[in-house]
C-alpha cells in the first residue's frame, strides 16, 4: 500500500488524513483482508473443531461469533452445546434470524456483550473459540484474557488471529488500524498475550495461504462493489467534512483502499492453541 495514501489525502495544498469509512466499507475491508482465511471454508472448522476436542456434551464458547457461522457449524458437525457472543447487536441479530430459518434443531445460543467484559462466571465451558473479531476488542489483551477466564482448568483456548507481516512498517499500521477497524498484532505478541493470560502449551498453525496444505481451495480474486448508497454515504459524510471538492473524491479513495487491500499481503493470519493453566501463577 502506498505511504502516500496511509499518511493522508491531498486537498489543495493541505495534507489532510482520510477520515474513517463507513460501517458499511470497514465491513468490506475486513471481507477483503479476512477473505482468503475465511476462503478455506470446511478446512478450517474441521482444523478448529478437533483443536477444541469438540463433541456432543462439550459446553463451547465462541467469541466474536459476528453473523454465527463459525458457532452453528461447530453444533451441527459436533454435537457440541454452543454459545456465540458478539459486541455488534447487527450481527447477533442476523446470527439468530439464519439459525431460526435453518431450522437445524442444533444447540446454539446468541448474546450481545463485549469481548473484555463476557457476561459469564469464570470457568464454565469447556473449551473458548476467539474470531477475529477479538482484534477489534477495546483492549484486545483484555479480551484474551476474558476468554481464559471463562474456560475450565486444562480447557482449551483456541485463537483465530490477523498478525502483522514483516512487510508492513511500524509507522503505517495506526492507519490500517484506523481502516480495517480491528487491530493485528505480531504473532510473537499474540503468544506473549496467550501466556500472560494463563495458557501453556501453545501451538501455532499459519492459515495465511488458505491452510495447513498451504492451499488457498477458493482464493478472493475480486474486490467487492460499493452499492449506490455506501457511495452516497461515502460522499456525503467527506462533502459534511470537508466540502463539495472533497466529497468527489472520497469514493474513488474508498475504492482505491479495497483494490489495494486485495492485492497487498498486509496480514497473515494464525490459529493459536493454549490450554489453561489450572494453577495459579507465581506473582
Amino acid at each position: 500500500m502506498t505511504r502516500a495514501y496511509l499518511q493522508g489525502v491531498m486537498t489543495s495544498d493541505r495534507l489532510l488524513p482520510p477520515p474513517p469509512p463507513v460501517p458499511a466499507v470497514l465491513r468490506l475491508v475486513q471481507m477483503v483482508m479476512l477473505g482468503r482465511w475465511r476462503a478455506t471454508g470446511e478446512e478450517l472448522y474441521r482444523e478448529v473443531a478437533d483443536l477444541a476436542e469438540a463433541r456432543g456434551g462439550t459446553e463451547l464458547l465462541v467469541a466474536g461469533c459476528g453473523e454465527g457461522v463459525t458457532a452453528e457449524w461447530l453444533a451441527a458437525r459436533t454435537g457440541a452445546s454452543v454459545t456465540g457472543v458478539d459486541p455488534d447487536p447487527v450481527r447477533i441479530a442476523s446470527a439468530e434470524q439464519r439459525l431460526r430459518s435453518s431450522a437445524s434443531g442444533t444447540s446454539v445460543t446468541f448474546e450481545v456483550a463485549p469481548l473484555d467484559d463476557l457476561p459469564h462466571e469464570t470457568a464454565v465451558f469447556d473449551a473458548v473459540v476467539g474470531e477475529s473479531a477479538i482484534a477489534a476488542a477495546s483492549d484486545p489483551q483484555r479480551a484474551l484474557a476474558e476468554l481464559v477466564r471463562v474456560t475450565k482448568p486444562l480447557g482449551r483456548v483456541v485463537l483465530l488471529v490477523p498478525t502483522w507481516t514483516s512487510e508492513i512498517p511500524a509507522g503505517d499500521r495506526e492507519a490500517l488500524v484506523e481502516r480495517l477497524g480491528l487491530r493485528p498484532f505480531l504473532l510473537v505478541e499474540w503468544k506473549q498475550m496467550s501466556r500472560e493470560a494463563g495458557l501453556v502449551d501453545l501451538t501455532v498453525q499459519d492459515w495465511s495461504e488458505g491452510g495447513t496444505s498451504g492451499r488457498n481451495t477458493s482464493p478472493v480474486t475480486s474486490v467487492p462493489a460499493l452499492t449506490w448508497r455506501q457511495k452516497a454515504h461515502i460522499a456525503g459524510r467527506a462533502w459534511r467534512r470537508r466540502g463539495w471538492r472533497a466529497a468527489r473524491g472520497a469514493v474513488r479513495r474508498e475504492v482505491e483502499l479495497l483494490e489495494e487491500l486485495s492485492r497487498e499481503r498486509a496480514l497473515g493470519f494464525q490459529v493459536i492453541t493454549g490450554v489453561k493453566w489450572p494453577y495459579a501463577r507465581p506473582a
